[in-house]
């Protein structure tokens, strides 16, 4: 059987003394006890030995043949870490011994001394130096984490503060007011451009608060953003929100969206809420309407299952309309009472009839709240009616030189319809033509109708009665999704567009479906299978349509 190995002395001990019996006796006990000990008969050793070895503890005498010991204190007190102190000594002088303590010894004791009483101050003392090494190296790390976790934070509110403020100015006249519960904030409002012209703009609001919740709010963003950069209505944005949050982030968490959608076009705004409180529309006759959640917070349901019900107002009814997170309702003053939603009613009232913004509900709150902590991120936003009017009848087209003609065909054919992305491919030639901006709008808006009519109702034969059913958005989803990948060659989609600089646009569109047979009151009806004729008709001068019914050329007219 191998003998046990013995463990290696992990403390060191200098006995610095002239007696040399002392020095064996104490350094052969130290050694017993599992304590590295080295001992030096002079000043001079101890220096040397100082210099070559680390030292945890000196046991000193104070008078050695080649000085006194307390002269080795300041070499000592120089080292670092420095090692504790227990200086022996003859001398029971009350003064010499409270001067060893003033200039650095740790303990005294005096001879002739007791071996198994210095063992216990050696013990008592290496045992504190030990406890506090072991403090000070958790200070240091702890300093070093908290640094770290700054450093870290820094990034993260950098990296989100460009990710989900920079990228998508608000528009003039929608007015915010924010108070965030920590440095990172879960609510966030953007509006992401949309190259058709209509403005869309969202509030989200992530479960809890801090970096937790923000991290929610990423996501949101960019997948908003890359879906209104194809011109996607504010419900398809919805959609694929809850489908990037239902993958990407934890189970216990989700995030609550309310939207709007101006279309300059159809002169409405679209509202659509899953899970904040309710978005107040006040009219202009002084009726005050409630858009309420109708559907769930995003990131909670499956792709499959998950549904939204969209509502819609005319601009022309509208004088304030305000989005707000739940965190100002739960706000508490000190009495522990909640702001609540009666009093937000309240206050809406008392402010329309005195013809002020609804964004004051925000100082409202906050003078509730009496100095009392913001217990949850606080977002409130108004829009106001006539800056919205103001801005759409200022959509000016500029005048711009001739730059020539663009007369641009694409046919496509089988599976390839379902993934290249026509639209932006001809939004692209335009945008880079040097067509005026408005112009440019109006034709993404129009072509992306009737492109997604020719695919969708032509092609696929989708019933768009399923949009409007309030459970059918996604089930109208997932038929598509399984009808492009039954796509063949003879599936087919041709897209013409002509332009020149001084006189008009014209988009024409034709699918390989059965077509439909147009009937007068189609376009009151905003189009035979979801055709959006209605919407086409307005935007467009003249709209014709072949006998089949699956081709349509329309055209917009230069101002």
């Amino acid at each position: 059987m191998k003998a046990p190995i013995a463990k290696k002395p992990s403390e060191s001990v200098l006995v610095v003394d002239d007696d040399h019996i002392f020095c064996e006796l104490l350094v052969s006990d130290l050694t017993v006890k599992g304590v590295k000990a080295i001992s030096s008969f002079s000043l001079t050793d101890a220096k040397e030995v100082l210099s070559k070895h680390p030292i945890d503890l000196v046991i000193l005498d104070n008078h050695l043949g080649d000085g006194s010991g307390t002269d080795l204190l300041p070499v000592l007190q120089a080292l670092e870490p420095s090692p504790y102190v227990i200086m022996v000594s003859s001398d029971d002088q009350i003064n010499n011994i409270s001067d060893s303590f003033s200039q650095g010894v740790h303990d005294y004791i005096v001879k002739p001394v007791s071996i198994e009483l210095l063992w216990e101050k050696i013990r008592n003392l290496l045992t504190f130096k030990r406890t506090s090494m072991d403090l000070a190296n958790k200070y240091q790390l702890l300093q070093q984490l908290l640094s770290e976790k700054a450093q870290e934070e820094s990034l993260a509110q950098h990296v989100y503060q460009n990710m989900a403020n920079s990228q998508c100015d608000l528009p003039s006249f929608a007015q915010v007011r924010s108070r965030p519960m920590t440095n990172f904030s879960g609510d966030t409002i953007f509006s992401p451009p949309n190259p058709s012209g209509k403005i869309q703009l969202i509030l989200a609001d992530a479960m809890g608060h801090g970096l937790a919740a923000a991290i929610c709010i990423i996501p949101i963003v960019t997948t908003a953003r890359a879906m209104a950069n194809k011109g996607k209505g504010i419900d398809e944005i919805f959609h694929e929100i809850n489908r990037k949050l239902y993958i990407e982030i934890p189970d216990d968490r989700f995030v609550a969206l309310a939207g709007i959608e101006i279309c300059p076009y159809s002169n409405t705004i679209t509202i659509v809420n899953a899970g904040l409180p309710d978005v107040l529309c006040c009219c202009k006759n002084g009726e005050v309407k409630h858009f309420k959640s109708k559907a769930m917070p995003l990131g909670i349901m499956e792709p499959a299952e998950f549904s939204i019900k969209t509502e819609q107002v005319p601009i022309d009814d509208i004088a304030q309309l305000a989005l707000y997170t739940d965190g100002i309702i739960e706000q508490t003053n000190p009495q522990g009472a909640a702001y609540s939603t009666k009093r937000l009613l309240e206050q809406v009232d008392n402010l329309v009839n005195s013809g002020q913004s609804l964004i004051n509900i925000m100082d409202d709150c906050l003078d509730f709240a009496a100095g009392n902590s913001i217990e949850d991120d606080i977002t409130l936003c108004v829009i106001d009616g006539d800056a919205v009017r103001e801005k759409l009848q200022t959509r000016i087209e500029e005048t711009l030189p001739d730059f020539g003609e663009i007369d641009y065909r694409f046919c496509i054919r089988g599976k390839v319809i379902g993934s290249l992305d026509v639209l932006n491919q001809a939004m692209h030639i335009m945008q880079h033509s040097d067509l005026p901006k408005d112009l440019c709008q109006k034709a993404f808006t129009v072509m992306a109708e009737l492109i997604n009519n020719a695919l969708d109702h032509g092609i696929l034969e989708l019933d768009s009665s399923l949009k409007n059913d309030f459970e059918g958005f996604a089930t109208y989803l997932a038929l598509r999704e399984e009808r492009l990948g039954k796509l063949t060659n003879s599936d087919e989609l041709t897209i013409q567009l002509y332009t020149n600089s001084t006189t008009f646009i014209k988009i024409s569109v034709e699918d390989s479906g059965a077509g439909f047979a147009l009937t007068e009151n189609s376009a009151d009806k905003q189009g035979l299978s979801g055709r959006g004729l209605g919407l086409v008709d307005a935007m467009c001068q003249t709209v014709e349509r072949n006998a089949k019914g699956n081709c349509t050329t329309i055209f917009i007219a230069r101002n």
